[in-house]
Order: C-alpha cells, then structure tokens, then sequence
C-alpha cells in the first residue's frame, strides 16, 4: 500500500477539531501517570508518549506539533500539582525540577515533523526506526538539561533510552495498525449491512413500481374517456337531445379511478413503510422550502431520464406554511414539465415565489419555443394542445393548463401568461395569501 493510501485511510473522527485536541491531550495526559524511574526520582519513562503517538498517526486532523506541545504543557503541570499535594517542597521547587520535561516534547514535535513520520506510517520498519530515533533524542536532550543525572553512567543511559525508545515505538506504530485495521472491519460490516438494507428495498420498491406504471396507464384511460364524455355532455347540452352513453361512460370512468385509487393507496402504505417517512410527511402543513424541494427532486429526476439538457432553479422570498402544498405541487409540476417540454433539447427553467400586496406569486419562466400570440387566450381551454407523443402518435389530452387555472381559481387566483415565440414563455400564478398560508402551523 502506498503512503498516501496508508494515509488516506487514517481513522478519523468526526468531531470538532478544539475537541479533538483537547481529547487527546487529557488522555495522554492519564496515560503519563504509568511510568517507571530508570535511574532516579526525577527522570522518568511513561507510557503516555507511545499513546501520545498512536493518536497522532491515527488521527491526520490532529495538529501534531501543537498536541505534543500542549500535552508536554499538561505533563509538566499535572506533576507539579501532584509534588505540590504530596508536600514535596514549594512550588518554585516542584516546577524547576519538572520544567526538564517539556524539553522532551519541545524536540519530539520538532523531530517528529522533521522527519514527516506520518508518511512513513505504512512501512511498519522505517517508521519504527524514526519514531525510536525521535524519542530517543528527545530523552537524551532531556537529560542533559538535568543536571544531578549527568552523573550517571552514559553507555547505561544510552542503552536504556534506545531500549525504552524501540519498546515504545513498536507499541505505538503496532496500536496504529490495529486500530486501522478495527476501523477498516467495522467500515466493511456497516456498508455490508447498509448493502444489504438498499438490496431488500430495491426489490420492494421495483414490486411498487410495476403497480405505479399500471395505475399510469389506467389513468391515461381515465383522462381519454374523461374528455370524451366532456365533449358528449357539452354537445348534449347544446342538443338537448337526451343520451344514453355517457351515463354509462361516467360509470366506467368512476370505476376506474376507483381503481387506480386502489393501486395508489396500497402503493403509498407499502413505500411509507419501506421509507420509514418522518412525522413531518403527515403533517398537515409544509414549509415552501420543502414544497419546493420535493418538486426540484421530482423535476431533477425527470430531466435525466428525459435526456436533455435542462438547468433548472427554485427561488422564494418567503418561506412560508400552508395547507395548501398539494395544490402548489400541481400546478408547479403541470406548469414545469410544460416548460420541458419547450426545451428541447437544452434551455433553463426558473421557478419563483415573490409577493405582491395581498397576492402570492409563483412564476414558472423558460427560454424554449415560446407561445404564439394567438394561441394564448386557447391555452387554458380543455382539450387545447399542440403535443403528442412521438412512441404512439396520441395527441395530449390538453387537460394540464386547464387544471392548473381551475386550481388557481377555486384558491381564488388567477394564471397568466406571457411569451414571445421562440423566446420563452412565463406563466404567472396570483394566489391570496388568506387562502394559502398558515399563520401558527402549532
């Protein structure tokens, strides 16, 4: 493994850098209260340098040379505390003969960037070699500025401070990589588990799919038999002759959403539980913002599958509750994928939400083909379209527009429209605000 893989990989933790720190420089701090004394009471090996380098190899977003800083700081300040509490002499006593020590940390911060051992952390024998040399200078340089040691037999010395640095440094670089191997198991349980989560509710959701293409069909059946009976009624009332047929249509029309109401219910109940939806998804109120979200998801989704090239963007001035959000996501989503539609094959679509005195605004405006004049006052009528569908030749039922203005209007609003062919087109939607937002959603 490479050196960047090795520390790539390094564990990390997600929490605040400040926090980390503070962390790790207690917990070495601890580790430094297990020590022995090689030659007397005052120079001493502890076992907090090797935990001390086990979290700084493990963990990159450590700043090394001030964590051994602060924990050489801490080290020096948790012995003289203790001689003090033990009544080992003042405090100007306590402090000289314990200052010796961050002379240790001093140099193992400075060697230990020196010599980058982090990079050398995946090559178990180099990096063994410099963590021992560092620690053993940082001993050496720490007994020089101990003078009742300097007595002391120096092959002694030496040999015990090479020996304690090599003991320590196996320690330390054999803790990295078993805690980065634990790191590396746990990592590929959870992700064996999630996998394992995503299989059984993909399997559910393509059963669920399979039934939401079915109720796509027999809603086009309904929509086509709806606007036929709209046209008999309408040429019946302008008769007024008496037929027998569309009393059968409506009931064949009735039973069919009945069915398609069937489907979805039992669709929705079984994603639901799939989903595990939070509480907010049967409330009875929605942010905007979250409105809008659900909407831009959708559209993103859409655009892909459709193959064209569509930036799409979703603004709003206030961020409001309502009621109301199931009548917004019509009418945004019958006005947007009409805005696809006019992009063909690349344009932008931008989808507003602004006030103006009493009213909200929601603007829906492409760059796409554009509307011819004439056509404008046509466009809100039923059965008016000027799409089909290139697979199968069917004319658009033309029922889209028109729902959008009967929805605006029953909310006591109004839908406009303007463009220029071959320039885009905005439709503009005025809803009051007493018949959209909630004051106190609680």
């Amino acid at each position: 493994m490479s050196r960047s893989s090795w520390k790539e990989s390094s564990l990390a933790l997600r929490t605040p850098k400040p926090k980390l720190i503070i962390h790790a420089v207690m917990l070495v701090t601890l580790a430094s209260m297990v020590f022995i004394y090689p030659f007397d009471n005052q120079f001493r090996f502890t076992l907090g340098v090797a935990v001390l380098s086990v979290l700084i190899l493990s963990f990159p977003e450590l700043p090394a040379f001030r964590v051994i800083l602060f924990s050489g700081a801490a080290i020096v300040a948790q012995r003289v505390a203790v001689s003090l509490l033990l009544g080992q002499g003042s405090f100007v006593t306590a402090f000289l003969s314990h200052i010796p020590a961050f002379s240790y940390y001093v140099v193992f911060a400075v060697m230990f960037e020196l010599f980058t051992i982090r990079n050398a952390v995946g090559r178990f024998p180099l990096s063994v070699l410099l963590l021992s040399t560092t620690d053993a200078l940082s001993n050496i340089v720490e007994l020089f500025f101990r003078p009742a040691l300097q007595s002391v037999n120096y092959e002694t010395a030496l040999a015990g401070v090479i020996l304690i640095a090599l003991v320590r440094s196996v320690l330390s670089v054999y803790g990295y990589m078993l805690l980065h191997k634990y790191h590396s198991f746990v990592l590929v349980q959870d992700q064996l588990r999630r996998y394992s989560e995503l299989l059984v509710m993909t399997a559910k959701l393509k059963t669920e799919l399979f039934y939401l293409k079915k109720s796509s069909q027999d809603i086009e059946t309904v929509m086509e038999r709806s606007y036929w009976l709209y046209n008999q009624l309408k040429q019946q009332e302008q008769s007024g002759a008496k037929m027998e047929r569309p009393a059968g249509e409506a009931l064949i029309i009735a039973r069919d959403i009945h069915e398609v109401k069937k489907d979805y219910s039992r669709v929705i109940a079984s994603i639901e539980k799939v989903l595990n939806p939070s509480g907010l998804d049967q409330s009875q109120y929605m942010k905007l913002s979250e409105v809008f979200d659900i909407i831009e998801q959708n559209v993103l989704r859409y655009i892909a599958a459709s193959g064209k090239d569509i930036a799409i963007s979703f603004h709003y001035s206030e961020d409001f509750f309502t009621h109301q959000y199931y009548t917004v996501v019509s009418m945004l989503d019958n006005l947007i994928m009409n805005a696809i539609e006019a992009c063909n094959p690349s344009g932008t679509i931008c989808v507003r939400q602004t006030s103006e005195g009493k009213n909200c605004i929601f603007c829906v405006e492409d760059d796409g083909s554009g509307i011819e004049t004439e056509e404008w006052t046509l466009l809100f009528q039923p059965g008016y379209s000027t799409k089909f569908s290139p697979v199968t030749g069917k004319m658009s039922t033309g029922l889209g527009l028109c729902h959008v203005k009967n929805l605006s209007e029953d909310m006591g609003g109004t839908v406009q429209v303007a463009s220029v062919a071959g320039q885009g087109a905005e439709f503009v939607i005025l809803i009051p605000w007493k018949n959209l937002i909630v004051t106190d959603p609680e």
